[in-house]
């Protein structure tokens, strides 16, 4: 086994992560038992699983409690590996994210009441955790809520180390099962550098960090956020959405990518504000424009319903909802999918304008999978930005850019496999493939999890 200066080495990382020393649950403190939850309100007759949900104390100094929300898979739970999901933002919530608008098995109806079964649920893959993180986030909390203030990505990466440990107490079933992280947007920086501090535990402290952790895939990932940014103008003329002279100004005005100066910021809110009401993180899709709920569920597939997020809201503030899904309802703050006022991210040398990239190499080095996949209709990640991320990891190309299709027929997106890294676009996606496309967001799933190829599209036939 290679020596924790050589892992360092390899590793590429510039940060030490510090795992914080385990402490055994206080009694009462939680159990499996005490967190199962026997049926959610609103849940369809005859769509039985095992789920839990409630809370992990990280037993540090701040109080922090982080809330997770735990469905295994619908059949052969024994036998299936264990997934972590995890949303961006950062401050957004994987909880009513990641579980009810795009993998979990149940989405909200239009009542903001009624549930209906999603037949794209990922759990028909894996057993499914979906965390709340930061603390802070969603239903998550600390007891000295200052430490909101000073959050930043190796802390994130910390506590959810520790979350994971405590809850492998908790699940102890699950130690050493195959393990695999996935997630999109700001994931770009949790993925990677959770990734990280579990492969150095593993070496500093393997017999306490009982993770096997096989690959990490990521959806339109932040990676390098300024050239992402600087992207998602460029994105944007090339699509008819911004005017020659938005695009000329920010040209003239700004001297790179870095450019924080009046002058450039300034001609970039100048093209942006010419956009008129759209979705930068799916151009061609609708917007919503009645931020409330009907009087009667009517839409419940509709899963790409632009205002799914206010159905998600109202059923999620329910007190009987938030009774057993075990929350503590004694938050001074009503549940929301995005908190990311409350992080001062830009204030720390960490995150969000440190390059990933690092990261990745070194879990490609360490026999990690990776996955990459982008929806191409996302312009806030755009799809221009992360193939020129992929190309300067500087990974030899094992198979060249090919279209994948779900069916043989239609063309779903294309792939192109480097050594050590696979990278996806997803046709007719924005930014949250299992929202826009989840037959596509499934068989992508499923390929990352049995390390497989996508399935191949039929060549090109002429009329």
């Amino acid at each position: 086994m290679a020596t924790t200066n050589a892992i360092a080495l390899r590793l590429s990382v510039a940060i030490v992560f510090s795992v914080l020393s385990r402490q055994a649950l206080a009694a009462g403190e939680g159990s499996k038992q005490a967190d199962r939850i026997p049926l959610l309100p609103g849940q369809p007759p005859g769509a039985l699983l095992q789920q839990y949900s409630g809370y992990i104390n990280l037993n540090d100094k701040y109080g922090k409690s982080l809330f997770y929300y735990f469905v295994e898979a619908a059949a052969d739970a024994a036998q299936k590996p264990l997934v972590l999901w995890l949303n961006g933002g950062p401050g957004c919530s994987s909880f009513g994210i990641g579980a009810f608008q795009e993998i979990g098995p149940f989405r909200v109806d239009t009542d903001g009441k009624t549930l209906c079964k999603n037949k794209y649920t990922w759990n028909s893959v894996a057993n499914v955790l979906y965390l709340e993180s930061p603390v802070g986030v969603g239903f998550s909390y600390a007891v000295d809520t200052g430490v909101y203030k000073v959050m930043r990505d190796n802390m994130t990466a910390t506590d959810s180390l520790q979350f994971l440990l405590n809850w492998l107490d908790r699940f102890p079933e699950y130690k050493g099962r195959d393990f695999f992280i996935v997630g999109e947007s700001y994931a770009g920086h949790y993925i990677p550098e959770l990734a990280t501090a579990i492969q150095v535990a593993r070496i500093t402290r393997p017999a306490e960090t009982p993770i096997n952790l096989k690959g990490i895939a990521i959806g339109n990932a932040i990676l390098e956020f300024a050239a992402e940014q600087s992207a998602l103008y460029e994105y944007l003329w090339q699509h008819a959405f911004l005017s020659d002279s938005g695009h000329n100004l920010i040209a003239q005005s700004c001297k790179g990518i870095d450019d924080n100066s009046p002058l450039c910021s300034g001609a970039k809110d100048t093209a942006y504000n010419q956009l008129g009401n759209i979705d930068v993180y799916n151009l061609y899709a609708g917007t919503c424009h009645d931020k409330k709920v009907k009087p009667i569920g009517s839409n419940c597939m509709d899963l790409a319903d632009p205002c799914a997020q206010y159905y998600v809201d109202a059923y999620l503030n329910q007190p009987e909802v938030q009774r057993l899904i075990h929350a503590n309802t004694g938050l001074k703050y009503p549940w929301t999918r995005c908190r990311g006022t409350n992080y001062n991210l830009f204030k720390f040398g960490d995150s969000p304008y440190t390059s990933m990239l690092p990261y990745l190499k070194a879990i490609i080095n360490s026999g990690i999978r990776v996955w990459i996949f982008s929806g191409d209709l996302d312009a806030m990640v755009p799809v221009i930005a992360t193939k020129q991320s992929m190309q300067k990891l500087g990974l030899p190309v094992v198979a060249d850019w090919r279209p994948w299709s779900t069916d043989g027929l239609e063309v779903a997106g294309y792939v192109i496999e480097y050594k050590g890294l696979v990278f996806v676009t997803v046709r007719g996606s924005g930014h949250m493939v299992p929202i826009d496309q989840p037959d596509r967001g499934l068989v992508l799933f499923k390929s990352f999890m049995e390390g497989k190829p996508l399935p191949k599209a039929a060549p090109m036939v002429d009329e």
